[in-house]
């Protein structure tokens, strides 16, 4: 569910461009995506709404969100302990909107920090801000290794960037995940666990699922378990130093021979 859903620009157009042909028994038509700006404005608005009037706990290495009211009517806020990074996306001009991501640190992690260009062991929920859940992780097996930035392919094109950020926040354990002999995993608890409010620009913006709808900001619990550097071509560098990322997460993507493929997927790139 978190891993990107991409429309290229040339079948947005093809599909724009038939939705324009007069069909006099069915004439279909195609909404643009909305303002960048103004979803971002209603996002936020909607993020710090609730924020201050919710709160956690976190019992038996689990996060639980609940509503500020009745017997929890003394809780402190969510707002009151969030921080927040900014992030940059493009908008239909190709003018940066910036984006707040607020995120609480329920445990920050013993180990090592994780970058966006990692590949992570982890553990998610995925909810609303109605509190509908749409995704998670069930278990612990090895589907739980994630890709963060992907290799750009159908089958793995990495996660959204809102994600790929909130997993960058997070120190995995220092201990490792032990397998048993009928296949499942015991997992240590002093990993990085973080609660993250991304606003739909940097997730899924007007791509909707049956269990997302359209510009909606989610929730993600995050557990980092375990992390480790990508090394998507062979080469034994990292691709984290092999690709650009700015102060607010826009990606780059070298391509020193401009041969069509990036230096973080080609082991025969130019030195």
């Amino acid at each position: 569910m978190i891993r990107k859903t991409i429309l290229s620009i040339s079948l947005l157009s093809v599909l724009m461009a038939v939705s324009c042909k007069k069909d006099d028994d069915n004439e279909k038509k195609i909404t643009p995506p909305r303002d960048v700006t103004e979803v971002r404005d209603e996002n936020e608005a909607s993020i710090v709404s609730y924020l201050k009037t919710h709160f956690y706990k976190f019992e038996n290495n689990e996060v639980i969100l609940d509503t500020i009211a009745g017997k929890n009517a003394k809780e402190a806020s969510l707002f009151e302990k969030v921080r927040n990074i900014e992030l940059d996306v493009y908008d239909a001009n190709n003018n940066k909107v910036r984006h707040k991501l607020y995120y609480l640190l329920v445990q920050e992690g013993s180990g090592q920090k994780s970058t966006v260009a990692d590949s992570v062991f982890i553990a998610y929920k995925g909810q609303l801000l109605n509190g509908k859940e749409f995704d998670r992780t069930i278990g612990y097996t090895k589907s739980n290794w994630w890709d963060l930035l992907g290799t750009r392919s159908e089958r793995n094109n990495g996660s959204v960037m809102g994600f790929r950020e909130a997993v960058s926040l997070l120190k995995d354990s220092k201990s490792g995940v032990i397998s048993n002999t009928d296949g499942t995993l015991n997992v240590p608890k002093d990993g990085g666990v973080g609660v993250f409010f991304i606003p739909s620009g940097v997730a899924y913006f007007s791509s909707a699922t049956s269990k997302i709808p359209a510009y909606s900001p989610l929730i993600f619990t995050i557990h980092l378990i375990k992390t480790k550097n990508a090394d998507h071509d062979g080469d034994s560098i990292p691709s984290i130093k092999e690709i650009k990322r700015d102060d607010y997460g826009i990606v780059t993507l070298p391509d020193c021979d401009k041969d069509g493929i990036p230096d973080y997927l080609d082991k025969d790139k130019c030195k």
